[in-house]
């Protein structure tokens, strides 16, 4: 929770429990509540093969208000954090983070026929040409293989 409120529900574990190796782009971006994850796709589901675990996908965003509001009364619950931290490898993919990527990173996408040069950019692709959604906060449960392990559902 990257702003002024105090979180008297911070973890103390190691910075690096529940993950295989340091995360990409732990330097400026965050999980909340003191979860260890990941903020890249390709490194969380590798993580999730050598571990055996399903993945849990946060998409997420900077300016996403709803996202911070779950945080905050969802995520908080002693028993959601306790089943992130032992049953899945987390992973929170920002669809509004503006760094570029290295060229080599650079993709076009399939579903648009853009370039993708941003991490945010990417991560959006994925959300679009995976799972036909665009909105945040969106959570996907994923197998180990890359299926969506539960059916998903819009909101009323």
């Amino acid at each position: 929770m990257y702003t002024h409120d105090f979180n008297v529900l911070a973890s103390t574990e190691s910075t690096s429990a529940g993950v295989c190796d340091d995360p990409k782009y732990a330097d400026f971006l965050h999980l909340p509540h003191g979860l260890n994850g990941y903020f890249d796709y390709d490194q969380a589901i590798a993580c999730a093969r050598q571990q055996g675990k399903p993945l849990f996908i946060d998409f997420t965003g900077h300016g996403c208000t709803n996202c911070r509001e779950m945080e905050a009364n969802v995520w908080s619950d002693p028993h959601v954090l306790q089943r992130l931290r032992e049953n899945y490898i987390v992973v929170a993919l920002y669809v509004d983070d503006k760094t570029q990527l290295p060229e080599s990173d650079w993709y076009t996408s399939a579903y648009d026929n853009k370039t993708k040069k941003t991490i945010g950019k990417q991560n959006a692709d994925l959300q679009i040409a995976k799972l036909n959604n665009n909105a945040q906060p969106f959570y996907v449960l994923v197998g180990k293989d890359e299926r969506v392990l539960v059916s998903l559902m819009g909101t009323i």
